[in-house]
């Protein structure tokens, strides 16, 4: 009975996320590549993992392990945070640090990389943060049978939900909804300029969607030079000062301000000005500072195309909505996908039995054939092999296709497999059943291959 039980997963994770954590803590745990290399490490040297995941991004940080003797893995954690990252939770462990274990921390790595646990729901970053993860894992040698499976299943899984639903459509966020709207306005935005106003998160954030969007032409006007130069070295940009936008204005197809002026700092005379020199050719601003940076009035120029945070909190809301109705349908997925998986990884378990069960009879088969050797000629030796594997064969096929289904039958499969072994000493048979319990190890991959 207990092998039909295939054993636990033997799974937990450990970890904080924005739920639980401020910014502050989460920078400060952050991991890069080498120090995942070191938690890996410890987890498999100190805490005895057979496998290992380490998750780390500017949201959460989540271990992943299976196999670990770790009576506390929460304080074993926070233990290793403080070593590597001199951060010190072991008090706040409970407070900062979520446990999960088995089946739930497997839902629980589905849910996030479907983006239905992120910051914006549905978000495409961390599908390739996941895969980042799982591919720097099997580079350090913590990646093993099961999770290998999970993780080709998880990313299998994130990729339906985007595919079969529209989870990750839609702007949610004020920056991508203006850029989204200026690819409408202005069309292919490969060879316009854009000019960014301000040097901060904001601007960071909206010349990555720029760049995206295929903008390759970029300036930044800044108050403080030298961080506006800092912003233009990060991110290929060409920086001026903010008394030089009269200048540069004129240049510029699509304006993004996002600066913490107390007041306007694109007025609608300059604006006025700069289209003179474009001869009226159309120019979108965005508006994505509080308070508003562009004189409203700007809006009333002919092909001057301006939205503010209101105007596009309207677009993110309705897309969030949308989204949000998505969310049973990703679930639908995400339980379908988590049922494949536990189905392959309940047949690890019988699948030992399986091949006792097979073995038992086809050492039957081929001592009687060596014992009646004598009995045939040499050139009839070879049909004899064939039919009495042929038989074998014949005999087991439904017995073990009985077998490979208990896993499905509750009880009464468990039931099946134990008499099985009862009937035919299968685990006194020179131990074969042993055997097949070291192959079932090296099994995970056909078990793989078969499920797919």
């Amino acid at each position: 009975m207990a092998e039909f039980a295939a054993g636990p997963l033997d799974l937990f994770c450990v970890g904080l996320s924005y739920h639980t954590s401020p910014i502050e803590v989460r920078d400060a745990v952050v991991l890069n590549d080498e120090e995942v290399a070191r938690a890996m490490e410890a987890l498999r040297v100190r805490g005895g993992a057979a496998e290992a995941m380490i998750l780390s991004t500017c949201n959460r940080t989540e271990f992943y392990a299976r196999g670990a003797r770790i009576p506390d893995p929460a304080g074993f954690i926070a233990a290793l945070l403080r070593e590597i990252k001199g951060v010190d939770l072991q008090l706040q462990a409970g407070k900062h640090l979520y446990t999960l274990r088995e089946e739930e921390s497997i839902q629980h790595l589905f849910r996030v990389a479907c983006g239905l646990d992120s910051m914006v729901l549905g978000e495409p970053q961390i599908l390739g943060q996941v895969k980042d993860a799982s591919e720097l894992s099997t580079r350090l040698g913590g990646a093993g049978p099961v999770t290998e499976r999970l993780l080709d299943t998880v990313l299998r899984c994130a990729k339906r939900a985007r595919s079969e639903t529209g989870i990750g459509r839609g702007p949610v966020s004020s920056a991508y909804a203006g850029v989204s709207l200026a690819a409408k306005v202005l069309g292919n935005l490969g060879e316009k300029r854009a000019l960014l106003v301000g040097a901060g998160e904001m601007s960071a954030l909206a010349w990555t969607h720029l760049k995206d969007a295929g903008v390759t032409q970029f300036m930044v006007a800044n108050r403080n030079r030298e961080r506006g130069e800092a912003f233009g070295e990060k991110y290929c940009s060409r920086a001026v000062s903010l008394e030089a936008l009269p200048v540069v204005l004129p240049g510029a197809d699509l304006v993004v301000s996002a600066t913490r002026a107390p007041g306007a700092v694109i007025t609608e005379s300059m604006v006025r000005t700069a289209m003179k020199i474009r001869r009226n050719r159309p120019l979108f601003c965005l508006d994505l500072a509080v308070p508003r940076d562009i004189e409203p009035q700007v809006a009333r120029l002919e092909n001057v195309f301006l939205h503010d945070l209101d105007a596009l909190g309207q677009i993110v809301a309705q897309s969030l909505s949308q989204r949000r109705a998505e969310i049973p349908r990703v679930e639908t997925i995400i339980a379908e996908e988590l049922g494949r998986f536990l189905k392959w990884h309940r047949s690890l378990a019988v699948k030992p039995t399986v091949t006792a069960f097979r073995h038992h009879f086809e050492k039957i088969a081929a001592e009687e054939l060596e014992r009646h050797r004598g009995r045939f000629r040499p050139e009839d030796v070879a049909v004899a092999e064939s039919l009495a594997h042929g038989i074998v064969q014949k005999l087991l096929h439904r017995p073990t296709t009985r077998l490979r289904n208990a896993e499905e039958d509750g009880l009464e499969g468990a039931a099946r497999l134990e008499t099985v072994r009862d009937l035919f000493g299968i685990e006194s048979e020179g131990g074969n059943a042993g055997e097949a319990g070291e192959h079932s190890g090296q099994g995970g991959s056909d078990a793989d291959r078969n499920a797919r």
